[in-house]
């Protein structure tokens, strides 16, 4: 339904978010904290990540930042106010299990745990992996893909962030408990 809504608007425009009307597809425990299942995909998640990783795919610049600083900031706003996005396992089945849009989703997927909710110690951690991945297919893969300099400046910028959160995270020893320490040990090596 939704990628027929796509298709005849002719691409993105504005007619793209009209995809995405405030709670379809969502279970009202969907949006219950207590409930959250990361293995549930929205139909319109599943439509958003399915026309990204297409757009990301023909390098649609354009579109590709539209669907970044617009329609992401939407579908958190009204899906995941207290709660993450569906985990990078329940959409990879949608993108042919594409190694580097997932690496592209979780860098998404933790800036909206960070900027939404408080990340554990080890989600800490699979952040910073995320991103040490990400760069290293950047850096030293062949990639054949085009991103705009918001979403390439937005990753640099939370880089910087995350460890420097990570770094004052670590530093405040008196009010962690022993196991949280332990696993600090276990994170520095």
């Amino acid at each position: 339904r939704a990628e027929m809504a796509y298709e005849s608007s002719g691409g993105y425009g504005r007619d793209y978010d009209d995809v995405y009307d405030d709670g379809v597809g969502i279970p009202s425990s969907q949006q219950d904290a207590s409930s959250y299942d990361p293995s549930y995909v929205p139909d319109a998640v599943r439509t958003f990540v399915v026309i990204l990783y297409r757009h990301i795919r023909e390098k649609n610049v354009y579109e590709i930042h539209q669907m970044y600083e617009g329609s992401f900031q939407k579908l958190s706003e009204r899906m995941f106010r207290e709660t993450p996005w569906p985990a990078v396992e329940a959409i990879a089945p949608f993108v042919d299990n594409d190694h580097v849009f997932c690496l592209l989703y979780q860098e998404m997927w933790f800036r909206h745990l960070y900027a939404r909710l408080s990340p554990t110690p080890r989600q800490r951690v699979d952040s910073w992996d995320n991103y040490c991945s990400l760069f290293q297919v950047v850096l030293h893969g062949v990639v054949n893909m085009q991103l705009p300099n918001q979403w390439l400046w937005d990753m640099i910028d939370e880089f910087i962030y995350q460890f420097q959160s990570f770094c004052q995270y670590r530093a405040k020893l008196k009010s962690k408990t022993e196991h949280e320490i332990a696993l600090l040990k276990q994170f520095d090596q």
